[in-house]
């Protein structure tokens, strides 16, 4: 299968997301948010004499499906249920939940957690994110928490949908920042991917485990949900489980160079996983550091994938996930490739003499390498007489050496030369074929 590097399939993603989403636990909601609609429980958690289940370093991430929010708030603008035209308030998916400040706010799911910004101000020309956190998933998935008052956690920070990382706040928010409230976003393909819908969060309430949208008056998506018409429950974290355990584990790969491609080859995943998530990333010389990944996802059924669309004679390094109804694996280890093909023919001629009777002096310029190194020229010269071309004859020089003396060539007042170049990848085409006259 060949997966263009351009290609960013969303709808596969979503699909994965989803899969992600509703396979994880199979809950029911319960129907009646505790006490009415926004409704402030105090700032303590409800009760839990539940143990808190530890992040793993080889299973590190699991589905953001937990909502990141212990006390009550209001659920405020989505994409367009601010607007009663049904307009982007956003511009995007991404959920407001209105607070109290310090508030505790949770990852969604398990994960590697990151600092986007430390900037508590309030701004005076358009709203910022301010403070504002990222938590990464695995497979590019990512969660993001913008307007804190507080990080609670510390970078690279493994955390579970247990883990505190901050506090409600409105730093970043437009002066005089008065709005206590979480900016939450669910991307893919990396902290600067596109924005997709949160679809469910699940909440541990004192009487089950709730899942919003839905406990909202049977709401579908929490875009159809009015600003501040419910609040979410006043909840804990003891009903979450290590589900994080349950993920695959860390695939192995290998990777080829092709032509302006990388072919990519995995271990057999285990049972449940149907898709495999490719991450590409290239070296950029001027930036002195690798570019943000690009990311594809293919089917597992087929064992390998051609990641198409890569420059010649560029570093990249691929690795692979594999997602299953509890999230994404540990990313495999680095496979790093220089994608090339063979040699462009080298241009010819240079310059072609015969300065005796006995040779001719034939020179070359260098071939450009298509991404790997050369490692040899072949030059050949052939001579006419009695009306017949004799055969080529054949003389190598190193990479770097553009010219040959082809000797021997005494009774011959006509011949021809042509030269061809070598790197790992194979051998080009011919030069074009030049001729001389010379004295016999």
């Amino acid at each position: 299968m060949s997966v263009p590097l351009s290609r960013r399939p969303a709808w596969l993603l979503r699909a994965v997301v989803l899969v992600l989403a509703s396979g994880l636990l199979t809950v029911a909601p319960t129907g009646a948010l505790p006490g009415q609609p926004g409704a402030k429980a105090a700032a303590a958690e409800v009760a839990s004499t539940a143990a808190t289940p530890a992040a793993s370093s080889t299973h590190p991430f699991s589905a953001p499906i937990w909502s990141p929010l212990r006390s009550s708030a209001w659920v405020g603008c989505v994409k367009t249920n601010c607007t009663e035209d049904g307009g982007a308030y956003h511009g995007y998916w991404a959920i407001d939940f209105a607070g109290e400040l310090g508030d505790p706010v949770h990852a969604a799911g398990a994960g590697i957690f990151h600092i986007g910004a430390n900037a508590p101000s309030c701004s005076s020309s358009g709203q910022t994110d301010g403070v504002w956190v990222w938590v990464d998933h695995g497979g590019g998935l990512v969660t993001k928490y913008a307007h804190l008052d507080s990080i609670t956690a510390t970078e690279g920070q493994l955390v579970t949908p247990a883990t505190m990382i901050g506090r409600m706040g409105h730093w970043g928010d437009t002066a005089p920042c008065l709005s206590n409230y979480l900016h939450f976003e669910v991307r893919t393909e990396g902290i600067k991917g596109p924005r997709i819908e949160p679809t469910s969060l699940r909440a541990c309430t004192s009487s089950g485990v709730a899942v919003m949208p839905g406990i909202f008056n049977g709401a579908t998506s929490f875009d159809a949900v009015d600003r501040r018409e419910f609040a979410t429950p006043s909840a804990s974290s003891g009903c979450i489980t290590d589900v994080w355990n349950k993920t695959p584990a860390q695939p192995t790969l290998t990777a080829t160079r092709a032509n302006r491609a990388a072919v990519v080859k995995w271990s057999t995943p285990p049972a449940g996983v149907y898709y495999v998530r490719i991450a590409t990333r290239a070296w950029s010389s001027a930036l002195g550091h690798w570019k943000d990944p690009i990311y594809s996802t293919v089917s597992a059924s087929k064992g390998s994938a051609t990641v198409t669309g890569l420059a010649n004679g560029i570093a990249h390094q691929v690795q692979i996930a594999f997602p299953n109804s509890s999230g994404y694996s540990q990313w495999s280890s680095i496979a790093t490739v220089t994608p090339a093909t063979v040699p462009s023919a080298p241009p010819s001629p240079r310059y072609l003499t015969s300065p005796k009777n006995t040779y001719v002096h034939y020179g070359w310029y260098g071939a450009a390498n298509n991404g790997a190194a050369l490692t040899k020229y072949t030059t050949q010269v052939r001579c006419y007489r009695s009306g017949v071309w004799t055969a080529w004859k054949s003389a190598t020089t190193g990479p770097t050496v553009l010219y040959y003396n082809h000797l021997g060539l005494t009774g011959y007042t006509s011949c021809q030369v042509r030269v061809n170049a070598t790197n790992g990848m194979g051998t080009s085409a011919w030069s074009t074929v030049s001729s001389i006259r010379k004295s016999a």
